[in-house]
């Protein structure tokens, strides 16, 4: 990964920043990017890194996919990572789409929408690289953990 920047983008809350980082993949045919998620306590600037995501196109920062939902909980998501904290940043969990539904490793699920609410319940839309019907699933814990609906006969 070049350590040039193509885009550099900054949110924040009272408790904790995030930040996302843009940098050109080097020596492709084709070039794509890396996106470079980190998160710092909101009265410093110690920023580690959350998650780094490979797009094979550079396309702009997904601000509207880095969201706050109290000054303890955010969450990011992109393409087929997913990540989230609980404690104002202090700690993250990262979510990998191919490795946690393995009946999606060959199609390459995409994250289209996530909404997480205060309680911790929160759902996810994902669709397939194939085009294929979106998919819901389902979470209790802030999006630690993500589940498919059962459903019920009547």
């Amino acid at each position: 990964m070049g350590q040039r920047e193509i885009e550099r983008w900054e949110t924040r809350n009272s408790t904790f920043k995030i930040r996302v980082i843009v940098h050109p993949e080097e020596g492709g045919f084709v070039g794509g990017a890396y996106y470079v998620f980190q998160s710092s306590a909101a009265d410093n600037g110690d920023w580690r890194d959350i998650m780094i995501v490979h797009h094979d196109d550079p396309v702009k920062i997904p601000r509207q996919q880095v969201r706050f939902v109290s000054d303890r909980v955010g969450y990011i998501f992109m393409l087929y990572n997913y990540a989230v904290t609980i404690d104002g940043g202090a700690s993250w969990s990262v979510w990998y789409a191919p490795m946690d539904l393995p009946q999606w490793l060959n199609t390459r699920a995409n994250i289209e929408h996530v909404v997480i609410l205060p309680d911790g319940t929160g759902t996810m839309s994902l669709r397939t690289s194939t085009d294929q019907a979106a998919s819901e699933l389902h979470t209790m814990d802030y999006g630690k953990h993500w589940i498919t609906p059962t459903v019920t006969s009547p």
